[in-house]
């Protein structure tokens, strides 16, 4: 095999690699009547002035695989969890999800990594926080882009805002916030789609103070379980030992 052959298959397996990372990322989120958030699986201490796959593709979301019809992926850390992902939101903020109201927004905003991070995105909503079911929602702010491509692009926030339908309604219950929906966001990149989930609730279920607590239970909730999982597992696994004995 030649050396120049050689050299334009690492470059063709390489320029692959690139295409299967995530290339834009939801890093932040408020709503009409305040609090904070960000898509799941959003690592905060990612470094947001490269494009390489290696770290600044780690925590984008893509849109693909087992997980295309609800919450994505991302390279670093795999399948995107709705539960574990949301307490990780709130544990990095302290507060509470976005705030929306019906007819109101949630304010994002978009940090293209690369090229095909580039926009247009389009919005969804999905009322029960299952990630089942979505329905699409207006986008009145886009990053900007043709066809999921910005050049000029790269390494840049961009806001991207969605509007809440004037009849929504959120039912779902996650890392022990109520009246939750999911936003879902992104672009139609080839190599994506790319964008991200963002957990957020309606006005007025909680205060701020209520809902670390209840984020707290939830956590506490969690830990009970998987102990009593543990305890359960060692009985059995003694239980075992003293049959063989």
């Amino acid at each position: 095999m030649s050396s120049t052959f050689k050299t334009f298959t690492t470059f063709t397996l390489l320029a692959a690699a690139q295409l299967v990372a995530g290339h834009g990322a939801i890093i932040a989120a408020t709503g009409d009547q305040g609090g904070t958030g960000m898509a799941l699986g959003i690592d905060t201490s990612t470094p947001r002035d490269g494009t390489r796959r290696n770290p600044f593709q780690q925590d984008s979301t893509r849109f693909r695989g087992a997980s295309a019809d609800t919450f994505g992926e991302t390279v670093g850390a795999g399948p995107n969890q709705l539960e574990a992902g949301t307490q990780a939101i709130l544990a990095e903020t302290g507060g509470q999800l976005p705030q929306v109201s019906p007819g109101g927004s949630v304010n994002m905003t978009l940090h293209q990594v690369n090229a095909d991070g580039g926009g247009p995105y389009t919005c969804m909503i999905n009322a029960d926080a299952s990630g089942q079911q979505w329905s699409n929602i207006q986008v009145t702010t886009t990053p900007p882009g043709q066809n999921s491509r910005n050049r000029n692009g790269a390494a840049t926030d961009f806001p991207l805002v969605a509007a809440i339908p004037a009849s929504q309604n959120c039912t779902g219950t996650v890392a022990g916030q109520s009246n939750v929906c999911l936003v879902r966001c992104q672009n139609a990149a080839r190599a994506g789609p790319f964008g991200g989930v963002v957990p957020v609730q309606m006005a007025g279920t909680s205060t701020p103070a209520q809902a670390r607590r209840a984020l707290a239970r939830r956590v506490l909730e969690n830990e009970l379980l998987l102990s009593g999982v543990f305890r359960r597992q060692t009985v059995d696994d003694e239980d075992e030992d003293e049959d063989e004995e």
